[in-house]
């Protein structure tokens, strides 16, 4: 037997390719399919099946994308109608190589998650659990709507204590999100863990049935604003890409051109270097936070053309955007912003301060309005007294509540959530922002003024 993770950066997945005796299954995989490929390749095998835990809510599914590829077959819950793919029955085994597969419905996160059972000739030693038990955590159970929630959370309760559990105390148990992810409140670090280990130190597993409902039921957790969209692509199947394109080299008057046929100029810099400068218009997302952050940013439907650092941070780019459905690359800025700015094109840029200067600033009596841009978890650390709290995903939505009179000084917990804040504000006709470098974290560290988060 083989097996190994593929993890999606930012996004804290991991998908599963397992294989026996030549022949392979992918769990859970990501749109952007050539690790699978080259994996399987790498072994010699062939990949037969692809099981799906759930209908994912933050990644575009690979499932139709490595089946085109590959011939496997793909199966998922029957209690959704998915538009391809086979209905999986509880208790339906697939023989892989010298593996036994047993789905076990598992509802709960979803109405028709799934887990995997994997046995050998010496019985079943290892769960693929997707987003039913986490490590150090269990699924949410909010992401179907209010009305659900309270029947979801007692499917989860009796899964987990009917279905899961008894399984034994040294059943392997892979998750399909680590650390990091929105899809549990308090996924620890440890990818790999045991229902042994979970009983353990997994509070949520210890509750009493009623304290396990009020509990999930009082829980509030972010939902990003594109998950619906990625539910309602999951459901009835993305678009087959093929290999990942690599969008053509434009030359500045090519940009601007595009430009005014609508297309958007994603530049993907990190935030001082945005702030010095960009090109008018643009919309910053950095890089590493692309994968995370540009669902809550980016408008579905509209071209797109790159700004980066280099060809590879593009190609990685690309590789972010499929996974979360953008699929309209249209170019790259060739020689990036060096030739923009050679070439004497229009530039803009966005001030920028540090820690030091925005609090000089306040001690001084300038008017301005911090805008603290985290999440709940994050405002567990303090929040800087007078500030705003206004979470990224909502910010446009709720932006009328911001003063026009007022410079805005937008900030996150290191500072990079300002620079996408400030260029969707100013692309909105809100012009007076800045950001604050170093965001919440230098703050603190230098020991200015701090206060508990009051929930309003």
């Amino acid at each position: 037997m083989f097996i190994k993770r593929v993890r999606s950066e930012g996004l804290a997945h991991i998908s599963y390719f397992l294989e026996s005796n030549g022949e392979a299954a992918v769990i859970d995989p990501r749109r952007d399919v050539d690790e699978y490929l080259d994996i399987s390749r790498s072994r010699g095998a062939r990949i037969v099946l692809v099981l799906e835990t759930h209908r994912n809510e933050d990644y575009v599914s690979g499932a139709l994308e490595l089946a085109n590829a590959t011939g496997a077959s793909i199966y998922h819950g029957g209690q959704l109608e998915f538009g391809y793919g086979n209905p999986l029955n509880d208790g339906q085994v697939f023989v892989l190589g010298d593996l036994k597969i047993t789905a076990l419905h598992t509802p709960g996160h979803t109405y028709e998650s799934h887990s995997y059972l994997v046995a050998d000739k010496r019985g079943p030693f290892m769960l693929f659990s997707g987003d039913t038990l986490l490590s150090g955590d269990v699924g949410r159970t909010d992401l179907a709507g209010p009305e659900h929630v309270r029947e979801l959370t007692e499917m989860l309760y009796e899964t987990l204590q009917r279905r899961v559990l008894p399984l034994g105390k040294e059943m392997i148990v892979l998750p399909a999100h680590g650390a990091g992810s929105v899809c549990g409140h308090a996924i620890s670090d440890r990818e790999t863990t045991t229902i042994g280990l979970e009983i353990r130190d997994n509070r949520a597993l210890a509750l009493s049935r009623m304290d396990f409902i009020m509990g999930k039921m009082a829980e509030v957790m972010e939902k990003p604003p594109y998950f619906e969209r990625m539910e309602a692509l999951n459901l009835q199947g993305p678009i087959i890409l093929g290999p990942l394109p690599i969008p053509p080299s434009m030359r500045p008057k090519q940009v601007q051109e595009s430009q005014g046929e609508g297309s958007l100029v994603l530049d993907l810099r990190e935030p001082h270097s945005y702030a010095a400068a960009h090109i008018p218009r643009s919309l910053n997302v950095w890089l590493e936070g692309l994968a995370v952050y540009g669902g809550y940013v980016i408008p579905y439907g509209r071209p797109l053309v790159l700004v980066a650092e280099s060809p590879e941070h593009v190609r990685t780019a690309v590789r972010y955007l499929v996974r979360l459905g953008y699929e309209d690359v249209i170019g790259q800025l060739r020689h990036g912003m060096e030739a923009w700015i050679k070439g004497g094109h229009p530039l803009s840029s966005l001030p920028a301060y540090s820690v030091q200067g925005i609090r000089a600033k306040q001690l001084t009596g300038v008017d301005m309005l911090l805008v603290d841009l985290r999440d709940r978890r994050e405002l567990e650390d303090g929040v800087i007294p007078g500030a705003k709290v206004l979470n990224l995903g909502e910010l446009l939505k709720r932006s009328s509540e911001l003063p026009a009179d007022r410079e805005l000084v937008l900030f996150c917990g290191s500072g990079y959530r300002g620079g996408i804040a400030a260029s969707l504000l100013r692309n909105s006709g809100i012009k007076n922002v800045s950001i604050m470098l170093g965001g919440f974290q230098a703050w603190k560290r230098n020991d200015f003024p701090v206060e508990k988060f009051k929930n309003e």
